[in-house]
Formats: C-alpha cells, structure tokens, sequence
C-alpha cells in the first residue's frame, strides 16, 4: 500500500516535520507499505489561485504532488496545532487537488503541539475536513504532546513514544485493509 504523509508546517524549525519523518521512516522500516512524503514547505503549492486542473501552467513540484496526491491508497495529515485549528497550509494543499484524491482513502490524523494536549483542538478539526473530503478518518488519532521533549535534532529520542506511533499505525492500516 502506498502511503502518502503531508508535513504541513511551513514555519523554520518546525516540530511538525520532525514527527512527519519519523512516521515515513518507521512506515517504510517496520510495515509491509510503502511510504513517501511531502514537505509543504517545498511543495510550491502557492495559496490558492487555481485548482490544478484549471491552472495554465502548473509548476512541476504541482504536477508531481497531484501525482502523488492521486495515485496514493491513503494519507497522513500531519499538523501543528495553531490558534485550535491545523496549519493553513495543509488546507492550501488539500483544496488544491478535487476531491477524488482523497475519496473512499483511509486518512490518518496526526498533531503536534510543545504544550500537554498534543494538538487536540486541531487533530478533531482535521477529523472533519476528512469528512468533508469524502475521506474516512481513521479514528485513532496521534496526538503528540510536548513534542520538544520527543525529538531532538529530528531523532526521536522518545522510545515509549514509538508505542503510540505503532498504535497509530495499526490502526490507520486494519482501516486500510478493511475498505481496499
């Protein structure tokens, strides 16, 4: 199963990319699947102008992430929590494709946030665009709390933390095979 990851802050030093690496590596490393991710950050995904069918000349990192974006089995949206909401760019990045990238696909939520609720507020605002995407949320979400405490210099250095990553995991996939 292809499993695309979009790492959805754009900001420098980002907590969010960190948790997005590990949840490719571990995917690709322990799970039969195979999984690629998409930095935001570098996608050229500019706010949104024109949907890629209608852009006149889509740049190539845009071609290549509607690609992606169609071809794959299922997502993971990877988060900050900001203001109680995920990151706009993510919402950028998910209206620019039509909702046939994301239909009937099993899409995982996973946030992060540096205080003690993991990005609660924004992991269930992530649950409803899924929803409206016509996606199905996986219900077990990954909330990452105090996310400076898990990773340093992009390693985690949290090994309890790989538990609730496999339990996200697990979960995301039983949905996976349950609809394919």
């Amino acid at each position: 199963m292809n499993i695309l990851l979009l790492s959805s802050s754009v900001r420098e030093d980002r907590n969010t990319h960190q948790l997005a690496k590990a949840l490719e590596k571990r995917i690709n490393s322990e799970y039969n699947h195979d999984a690629k991710l998409i930095d935001l950050k570098e996608a050229e995904l500019q706010n949104l102008g024109y949907l890629y069918k209608k852009h006149p000349n889509p740049p190539e990192k845009m071609k290549e992430a509607y690609d992606a974006f169609m071809a794959t089995d299922a997502f993971i949206f990877v988060s900050p929590e900001y203001n109680g909401s995920y990151s706009g760019a993510l919402k950028n990045a998910v209206d620019h494709f039509p909702k046939s990238a994301y239909e009937r696909k099993p899409i995982g939520v996973a946030t992060v946030s540096t205080g003690a609720m993991g990005g609660m507020r924004a992991a269930l605002q992530m649950q409803l665009l899924v929803l409206a995407l016509k996606g199905i949320p996986s219900p077990e979400m990954l909330l990452t709390p105090k996310v400076s405490d898990k990773f340093k210099k992009g390693e985690l250095v949290d090994t309890d933390f790989l538990k609730n990553i496999d339990h996200f995991l697990d979960h995301l996939f039983w949905l996976a095979d349950r609809i394919s």
